[in-house]
């Protein structure tokens, strides 16, 4: 649980009140705020309390440090006594996020006991990007600590065995679980058995041995109060269609649905039992299973009349065959009827075929009628790309400073503007939103100046700046200083950048999942021995068409013990390395040079 803190706020709420004068009744405490980064220190501040006597203590005094998120927070306390002040240990320890509340627990007797009284308080716990770390021995002893309050917990099964659920806390009510790739059934019998009818938002994300129908089945059968049910999968054998049958029948206020692979005759099924989604997600993988066609749409719409958020995706490469497969304007133009309340929109058509007569106008009048329409994904629409829409959008100089004034931008993407994209527009931007967490500016003319302006941005999560040939480690650096939250990293065909700004980065950003170094020639083995060394919970690595790569990169992918996903691309490369790693690792997709390797 992480809560975003601003030191002037904190420091009037617990240094300026009475009760430290109370607890510790020290000559002079010395309380210092520092933001500060791996590589740098930004801004500080301090406090001093005096009493007016002095106590008769020994030259000998303690030091206790905290870091909240790695960067956002360190709190050094210098008293000459020590003192066991639990209920204001717990109060500052509440803003820390779940792998630092583990480590300040380490540190001594009353930081542990103040850091298990905030464990007992949580009423929810995100676990899902903490790796390697979260093993059976790791989570029982977590689960004891819980209290009853916890009502929302997001695990990552990657490294647990089939029974380490058996210790899941009681009474939760939203759960989610990822990573499911090694699980059969015994996973949700524990989780039946733990929660049996409190469950209200069920999620589950497994791509390897995934349970039967029935384990599914038995599960809603306990949980009536079953608001939202998500369930991503790309294991043929599991029936989805009878899952969610099974759902309609046993959990009639369910509003929120992601699965993949159903049928019309599931949507109608649905439809009969008075189910009406506010959330609809639905991917195709299997021919014969529901696609974005006139149809489709029209069944959705009529069974879903107060829809908010529908995305539907084909991933099945199926061609039209006739036109029933097809999307025309009317199919799109019959979103409208849910106009009033749609707020997300995505369609990701298999290809440009499905879509041939499908025209722009529909798609500006749906626009212009959907007022809360705040999210718009169009993919593999070829016509939207021809004139005259995209004549009608002109963005200037003066377009790109205005953007630094909105203030509360999270997200923001520019990769479209591309050549046009300047960097005083992007100091504007990122000075004047300092909570941006998403930033794409692939294929803009950017130099290390304008990674300095983005190096401000202490919240970012994501950036992607493909293409950006004018980048060099120097620009890198200053991003591993100022963004240590970065958790999504794409810098492919970036062709000046080499391993001592990929080291930099890894090192300044431990926090890391994705990253992308594409076409990055000068990078070689060093890079990939920073990124699983000093970035734990590093999921996916793609490195390919990086020619200096060798065999010796097959060891240190090694010590990514969080690695689901390899892509690498060098005549260096040789057979005897890959299977080598792929024996090691059997459940890490390893690609080779865009092909899945296979031993």
């Amino acid at each position: 649980m992480k809560r975003t803190v601003q030191s002037p706020q904190l420091a009037a709420e617990l240094f300026g009140s009475q009760i430290w004068r109370t607890l510790l009744p020290a000559a002079l405490w010395e309380w210092k705020f520092v933001c500060k980064s791996p590589l740098c220190i930004r801004k500080r501040a301090c406090f001093s309390f005096e009493s007016q006597t002095l106590p008769k203590y020994g030259a000998r005094g303690w030091m206790w440090e905290l870091v909240i998120n790695h960067s956002a927070l360190l709190l050094i306390a210098k008293p000459r006594v020590e003192f066991g002040g639990v209920e204001i240990l717990t109060r500052i320890l509440s803003t820390l996020g779940i792998y630092d509340l583990a480590q300040a627990g380490q540190a001594c007797k009353a930081l542990n006991e103040a850091s298990n009284s905030v464990l007992g308080s949580l009423t929810q716990l995100d676990l899902k990007n903490v790796g390697a770390k979260l093993d059976d021995l790791t989570f029982s002893k977590l689960s004891k600590k819980l209290g009853p309050n916890l009502k929302r917990l997001d695990v990552d099964c990657w490294h647990l065995s089939e029974d380490a659920l058996k210790n899941l806390p009681k009474g939760i009510e939203e759960l989610a679980l990822c990573g499911c790739d090694l699980h059969m059934n015994e996973i949700l019998s524990n989780v039946i058995d733990n929660t049996r009818g409190s469950l209200r938002r069920f999620a589950w994300s497994g791509f390897g041995c995934t349970p039967p129908a029935s384990a599914f089945q038995q599960l809603l059968l306990i949980s009536p109060k079953l608001t939202s049910f998500r369930i991503d999968s790309s294991i043929t054998s599991v029936d989805v269609n009878l899952v969610v049958r099974t759902l309609a029948d046993s959990c009639p206020l369910v509003n929120d649905l992601s699965a993949f692979d159903l049928t019309m005759d599931t949507l109608s099924y649905l439809r009969r039992h008075s189910i009406q989604l506010r959330k609809l997600r639905h991917k195709k993988t299997q021919r014969l299973s529901l696609g974005i066609t006139d149809a489709s749409l029209d069944m959705i719409t009529g069974m879903c009349p107060c829809l908010e958020e529908l995305s539907l995706v084909d991933k099945s490469d199926a061609l039209p065959v006739s036109d029933q497969d097809l999307l025309t304007d009317s199919g799109v133009l019959v979103l409208a009827t849910i106009a009033p309340t749609l707020r997300k929109l995505k369609l990701k058509l298999a290809g440009p075929e499905v879509a041939l007569v499908c025209s722009e106008v529909a798609v500006m009048e749906l626009a212009s009628l959907c007022a809360k329409l705040t999210h718009v994904d169009l993919t593999n629409f070829r016509r939207l790309s021809d004139p005259p829409a995209y004549e009608l959008i002109q963005v200037t100089s003066r377009g790109l400073k205005a953007l630094g004034l909105c203030g509360t931008l999270e997200g923001l993407n520019l990769a479209q503007i591309g050549p046009g994209l300047w960097e005083p527009a992007i100091s504007s931007i990122c000075s004047g939103n300092p909570n941006l967490k998403s930033l794409v500016l692939s294929f803009a003319r950017l130099t290390d100046k304008a990674l300095r302006s983005i190096s401000v941005l202490h919240q970012l999560q994501e950036l992607a700046l493909h293409e950006c040939n004018r980048i060099s480690n120097s620009g890198l650096a200053m991003i591993a200083t100022g963004c240590p939250q970065l958790r999504f990293v794409s810098l492919s065909f970036c062709k000046e950048i080499g391993d001592a700004g990929v080291v930099a980065l890894a090192e300044g950003c431990p926090h890391l999942l994705k990253v992308r170094f594409d076409g990055c020639r000068r990078l070689s083995n060093p890079s990939v021995r920073a990124l699983c060394r000093s970035a734990p919970r590093l999921r996916y690595l793609s490195m390919n068409q990086c020619p200096k790569l060798s065999d010796v990169v097959f060891q240190h992918l090694l010590e990514g013990a969080s690695l689901r996903f390899v892509e690498l691309g060098s005549s260096k490369l040789s057979t005897e390395g890959m299977t080598a790693y792929h024996l090691k690792r059997p459940f890490v997709e390893l690609v080779i040079d865009g092909r899945r390797f296979v031993a």
